[in-house]
């Protein structure tokens, strides 16, 4: 999906974002899964996830939660496997491998059964490599229909290990992913239950070098996600063979305190995944990225979950400042601030009956992007 029209874009934006509304934190912050698709927002039994739209190669945003922070590397790189199943397989079995001599395995669920309603299904995640858990919290289909790319991933972190799930494309024949050790895996797709999936686990404190597709024919695309600090690897942007990548730079856009006394703090990440901004509150909490900067001004949901709930966006450099209307009926300027060239801003919504509202002024006054436009 392309979207031609930003206005589509904005309305897209606000509609998830104003699905905001300041409420308590999650029971269970233990698993969480995240997914690079359009505007789905579902309340799993032990975990939530909220994306605002996902364009393929365009301007999507995506927002992702994770579980806490991940063990720190071991001191020596582990030894990891991963092949596609044999002949004896069960019944959706995507991939299986070890860890460190450990194996762990990977199952979908046919898509409706075991407490998964329609158009969902359950990803099961078992092994002494793992925690033991029967089955992962249901999840929307594995599909590619919403994917920016070759490979639509999900991914979750269980008992200090990286599980990424994969849903591919017809054309692509393998994949091979490079960790920061130097070590490469191998992923042939598999047909379950009517889906080419892919899947492989990692240790946590293992980070993502690249990911890269081919066809029978060679490279169609490759992939530098964005490794959160103490988190996921999220997969946002996806590079054509030879398009050069984006140079990398960082920094702290905004921060706070909650009524607690607790600090949050919000950094943007520039580099060739596109542009990534996670929240720490104090624990990592979500991510929100685009591939891109926007023509104008996007408001992003950062932090769901915490008390009080973060938003913030990304500016255009026409952009002069940015008037934010809280639900609670006050306005204020927010701050805008400079990381790699671009302009980033971050907030904390207060409490409120009203729908946030927000606009972006040029230098001249007039309005070049709001919600609600």
């Amino acid at each position: 999906m392309i979207i031609d029209d930003e206005r589509d874009l904005h309305e897209r934006l606000e509609a998830a974002f104003e699905a905001i509304s300041p409420h308590p934190a999650p029971l269970d912050d233990t698993v969480r899964w995240g997914r690079a698709i359009k505007r789905r927002r579902a309340a799993l039994a032990i975990g939530v996830v909220a994306v605002a739209a996902a364009v393929a190669f365009g301007v999507p945003s995506v927002v992702h939660r994770t579980a806490g922070s991940a063990p720190a590397s071991p001191g020596r790189p582990p030894t990891v496997t991963v092949q596609a199943p044999g002949r004896d397989a069960q019944p959706g079995e995507i991939a299986t491998g070890t860890i460190d001599g450990r194996r762990w395995w990977i199952v979908a669920d046919l898509p409706g059964t075991n407490g998964a309603g329609p158009g969902h299904q359950n990803i099961i995640i078992a092994g002494p490599a793992v925690e033991p858990i029967e089955r992962f919290p249901t999840m929307p289909v594995l599909s590619t229909a919403d994917s920016l790319g070759p490979v639509s991933f999900t991914a979750t972190i269980s008992g200090g290990v990286q599980i990424q799930v994969g849903a591919v494309r017809a054309d692509v024949s393998y994949l091979t992913v490079r960790l920061d050790d130097g070590s490469v895996l191998t992923l042939h797709p598999v047909t379950v239950y009517g889906t080419r999936a892919v899947a492989f686990a990692i240790p946590a404190g293992a980070q993502i070098t690249d990911v890269v597709a081919y066809s029978r024919h060679g490279e169609i695309a490759s992939a530098v996600p964005f490794n959160q600090p103490g988190g996921l690897a999220w997969f946002v942007s996806w590079l054509r063979p030879g398009q050069p990548q984006a140079a990398r730079a960082s920094g702290r856009i905004a921060s706070g305190r909650i009524a607690s006394g607790a600090g949050w703090s919000a950094t943007a990440y520039l580099g060739p995944w596109g542009i990534c901004i996670p929240v720490v509150d104090p624990q990592p909490a979500e991510v929100a990225c685009v591939p891109s900067v926007p023509a104008s001004a996007v408001v992003l949901n950062l932090d769901q979950g915490g008390t009080p709930e973060i938003a913030g966006g990304i500016a255009s450099a026409s952009v002069a400042r940015v008037v934010v209307t809280q639900p609670d009926g006050s306005t204020a300027e927010v701050r805008l601030v400079t990381v790699g060239g671009h302009k980033f801003f971050a907030f904390a919504v207060r409490p409120g009956a009203k729908p946030l509202r927000w606009a972006a002024y040029n230098s001249a006054g007039n309005v070049v992007a709001a919600s609600g436009r």
